[in-house]
């Protein structure tokens, strides 16, 4: 798939978990993303304006500011995140899973394992009517999935930052409203 970059753009992204494996329905199996998002935030300098953490994918809006480009962070991230999400199935041994990963890399006789689909999806925002419209669809997913009927009951999202001012899980940069 071809990513183009722009400078200073604001980006919709999509990432996906090989075979769809349904991981982030385990706390410990989401803490490892929220920590890659903190850590990668600050050092390839970017904003998270919105997320939602599904059950076998999760949806970012990012604002890159420094060097790194789009595609940087998304090979360090899912980079970092794949050792975190089967060190985690490792010791919670969800040998299902393993078998899965394993099998995956295999697959594609880069790694022994692989976590991640391939590329990841990206959409440029360009104006602020397109980025609100995707923060409400990234909100709105676990409603639409039917995970939750009130959107204040599901924890993985952003809309709890934008709604009840609730930064606990992670910090969302909502400076650009």
């Amino acid at each position: 798939m071809n990513h183009i970059y722009l400078d200073g753009s604001i980006y919709y992204l999509t990432i996906v978990i090989y075979n769809r494996l349904n991981l982030f329905i385990r706390p410990s199996f989401v803490i490892p993303i929220y920590d890659s998002l903190n850590f990668y935030r600050y050092k390839q300098a970017f904003k998270i304006l919105g997320y939602v953490i599904m059950p076998d994918h999760l949806h970012l809006l990012i604002w890159p500011y420094g060097k790194a480009t789009v595609a940087d962070i998304m090979r360090d991230f899912k980079k970092f995140t794949a050792v975190r999400l089967i060190r985690q199935a490792e010791v919670e041994q969800k040998q299902e899973w393993l078998e899965q990963f394993q099998q995956a890399g295999e697959g594609t006789g880069r790694s022994d394992n692989k976590v991640w689909q391939d590329d990841y999806w990206d959409k440029l925002v360009f104006t602020e009517k397109f980025l609100r419209q995707k923060l409400n669809y990234t909100h709105r997913n676990p409603l639409r999935a039917g995970l939750v009927d009130d959107l204040d009951d599901y924890p993985y999202s952003s809309y709890r930052n934008y709604v009840h001012n609730d930064h606990a899980l992670i910090e969302i940069d909502m400076d650009w409203f």
